[in-house]
């Protein structure tokens, strides 16, 4: 081969080279605007659960708001002592009952307090103090609960210490499938900071709604210092009936970016319906996926698992 063709076959060679490292760079550079495309493209359902929605294991009431509350939040901390001391004086006043002070929210016209029983009944409740924009002054004489919240949360505790050892019992089960299986309850933080209402545990809600136990309320107001024996011996005669009970169980997948699972699902939901000791009631369960809503401190998802009214687990 003389020279000449010696050099026209690499300078072929080199453009070919070349031409091929061109080829490679310019694939890359579109699966890079593919993914910025990608990026773009995502639906508005996954744009919303990326503003709102944080891993269960992370949340602890941060986040959570209430509508136009911005401006009677910052009043109702820079006024944080006279707050609690307001709304302690209420529920020793009004309920007899000794509360600590976990969380205070704006609302539009005042400011949602978020408390827990000290002792037992053991409940968590809430109580609003109004607060004056204009004068930046928080109102201590005019706290308020919305009408049945604290008389639930009373009954519900009392529902829960006069049957410890059955829910002593639930407790334990519950802690065993969050070991057998993938999944786990919520914070102990968000049911103190966020979550006020009832009894609550880091996997269930008793509500009671009536029947035997709404009739205890004027006792405990009277008899605030009741002993659990005391309570018991006032139950000894009468019966209790277990629908005026609700107890909603709620776990959460334990691992990130994976739906609830359907098979976890139903066999969580039979071993509940086998279950015995447990308190009376009804019950529900729901799987959640990984994520809860940090504003609401709710997961209300399509994609969530429920059994639950009217076919409730029926425990009497």
């Amino acid at each position: 081969m003389t020279k000449k063709r010696l050099l026209l076959t690499g300078i072929l060679c080199s453009a070919l080279l070349l031409g091929g490292c061109s080829a490679l760079t310019n694939s890359n550079d579109e699966t890079e605007k593919e993914k910025e495309q990608k990026t773009d493209k995502k639906t508005e359902e996954e744009r919303i659960e990326d503003k709102y929605f944080v891993s269960v294991q992370d949340y602890t009431g941060e986040g959570y708001t209430l509508d136009n509350g911005e401006e009677t939040d910052r009043i109702a901390e820079e006024n944080r002592d006279e707050v609690e001391r307001a709304i302690k004086k209420y529920f020793k006043d009004e309920y007899k009952t000794e509360v600590k002070v976990h969380n205070i929210v704006g609302a539009i016209d005042g400011a949602t307090v978020f408390v827990e029983s000290v002792g037992n009944p053991h409940f968590y409740s809430y109580a609003i103090i109004p607060i004056d924009k204009d004068k930046k002054e928080v109102d201590s004489e005019g706290v308020w609960s919305q009408e049945g919240q604290v008389e639930t949360a009373i009954v519900s505790g009392l529902y829960a210490w006069i049957y410890e050892t059955e829910f002593k019992e639930l407790n334990k089960f519950l802690e065993n499938i969050a070991e057998e299986y993938p999944v786990i309850g919520i914070n102990e933080e968000a049911n103190e900071n966020v979550r006020g209402s009832y009894f609550l545990t880091p996997y269930y809600k008793v509500t009671v709604y009536g029947g035997l136990f709404k009739d205890l309320l004027p006792d405990y107001i009277q008899h605030p210092n009741w002993s659990r024996d005391d309570w018991q011996r006032l139950l000894d005669s009468k019966s209790l009936d277990a629908s005026m009970t609700s107890i909603t169980i709620q776990m959460y997948m334990e691992k990130p970016d994976v739906d609830p699972d359907k098979k976890v699902f139903e066999e969580i939901v039979n071993k509940i319906t086998e279950k015995d000791n447990i308190p009376a009631g009804n019950y529900s369960f729901i799987l959640h996926d990984n994520t809860i809503d940090k504003t609401s401190a709710q997961n209300n998802k399509q994609n969530s698992l429920k059994k639950g009214a009217p076919n409730y687990i029926v425990k009497e």
